[in-house]
């Protein structure tokens, strides 16, 4: 490939169905990375949710010192998991994208 376009001598090295399967498997990962704002929505919905919650911990004074430790104990173990399968979620978009590019660059 020069310059990001294929010359025509370069598409005609590819059979029909190859150009077919790579132009199904572009579209694919191109729907796959717009599906990413959805997990960044997700993501900016879970830290707003975390500031909520934790500022109600931080005012509520009809709480006992061990409860709300033990709330903000729990809290943090829910934010942690769902930040996991956050962070998993992307990993697995990331290296979707980079094989996808990387397979352009052959």
């Amino acid at each position: 490939m020069t310059g990001g376009r294929e010359t025509e001598e370069e598409m005609t090295r590819h059979s029909p169905g190859q150009t077919s399967v790579e132009l199904t498997a572009a579209a694919t990962t191109q729907t796959e990375a717009a599906r990413q704002r959805v997990v960044f929505a997700w993501g900016q919905i879970l830290f707003t949710e975390l500031r909520r919650v934790w500022a109600q911990l931080d005012t509520a004074e009809a709480l006992a010192y061990e409860d709300k430790l033990a709330a903000q104990v729990h809290v943090l173990e829910d934010a942690t998991a769902s930040l996991d399968q956050l962070s998993r979620t992307l990993g697995r978009s990331c290296r979707r994208l980079k094989r996808h590019l990387r397979s352009l660059s052959l």
